[in-house]
């Protein structure tokens, strides 16, 4: 993310922009797509997150930079300009407290037409500079940048180490992910390893798995294997009731795990791929993510980890959660080998 320098720049670097882009807008009224697609190009031209809102509070163009601040959301023009807010909002792209989410929004919407810079804290510990900015046409420009250089200038080299300081910890969270993989017997056990390896590496609360049925059903069975950070969080009638629901057939996020596809929720309160069932099963808790174990070509179980904060995706630790999880499969396929090999010494089939 780019790291903004003095004010004075950026001061003029709005200015010239504003100008650009208010000239480029009354020609794509006047000529249309090719003239939207000349704005578009321009907008890309810049490495800060930019976008454009007609006087009626609809997108015209963002470049790719902007539409980073939202991995989970299809940015197309014609989108409304509450509906970013509320999603920034709801969605925890920004830090903001629950019980202030609709007044945040509201005063938001109520200043789109006003001068604003606003510094956000994001879950992840960053900051970002929010600028709009209106034109004479009644269009409004958005300037998204990373602020946290200048957030944290007081501490000196602070960003610096943090970024070294995870690195390190991702390092250590896989070397102890492999070592679980390598040596554990009991797949039930490597869950609980696992689960808690994420807990104290990347602030989850609870975690648990689910069982997926060699039939390819894609039917989730709990295991009923927990491991619990903060039993505020997950408290044991919050774990009973979400063992009880993990088969949801109207629940999108288990369902896109069973199928091979990590789904990652920020704020479950209001995202639409949780069904009714498992929402209200969760309580306190404010976001999970389900990650698939493949084996063989197919998904054996689900590892669930949940925190009581918003937490927004990203996609590195995505995929440092994928490959945490997937160390399970060489336990699941030990585990069923000796399996496999007591059945055939026994002379049948055990239970």
């Amino acid at each position: 993310m780019i790291l903004w320098g003095a004010a004075g720049f950026l001061v003029a670097l709005l200015a010239a922009l504003l100008g650009g882009v208010a000239w480029r807008l009354r020609s794509a009224r006047a000529s249309g797509a090719r003239a939207q697609a000349r704005l578009a190009a321009l907008l890309e031209s810049y490495e800060a997150g930019m976008a454009v809102w007609d006087a009626g509070s609809r997108l015209v163009a963002c470049n790719g930079r902007f539409r980073e601040f939202y991995p989970a959301v299809t940015l197309e023009p014609g989108l409304e300009f509450e509906d970013l807010v509320r999603y920034t909002a709801t969605r925890a792209v920004v830090l903001v407290p629950e019980a202030e989410m609709e007044e945040w929004i509201a005063e938001r919407l109520e200043r789109r037409d006003e001068a604003v810079t606003e510094t956000l804290r994001t879950p992840d510990g960053r900051w970002i500079e929010i600028r709009s900015r209106p034109t004479d046409q009644g269009e409004t420009l958005l300037v998204y940048s990373d602020a946290s250089d200048e957030q944290d200038a007081t501490a000196g080299g602070a960003a610096i180490e943090s970024h070294e300081t995870g690195r390190a910890a991702a390092l250590r969270l896989l070397e102890a992910a492999m070592a679980v993989g390598r040596d554990a017997v009991s797949f039930h056990q490597a869950v609980r390893d696992l689960v808690r390896l994420l807990s104290e590496w990347g602030g989850w609360d609870a975690g648990t798995a689910y069982l997926a049925p060699a039939d390819g059903s894609g039917a989730l069975v709990s295991t009923g294997v927990w491991h619990v950070a903060d039993a505020q969080v997950a408290p044991l009638e919050i774990r009973a009731a979400l063992d009880a629901c993990c088969d949801d057939k109207d629940d999108h996020v288990l369902r896109r795990a069973a199928s091979g596809e990590s789904t990652w929720i920020a704020n479950v309160s209001v995202d639409p791929r949780l069904s009714d069932a498992r929402r209200g099963a969760l309580g306190g808790i404010r976001s999970i993510c389900a990650v698939p174990v493949v084996s063989g070509g197919r998904v054996v179980a689900v590892v669930e980890i949940f925190a009581g904060t918003p937490t927004v995706p990203d996609p590195m630790r995505e995929r440092l959660l994928d490959g945490v999880v997937g160390e399970l499969a060489h336990v699941f396929e030990r585990e069923r080998a000796a399996l496999t090999s007591g059945t055939a010494r026994g002379g049948g089939e055990r239970c």
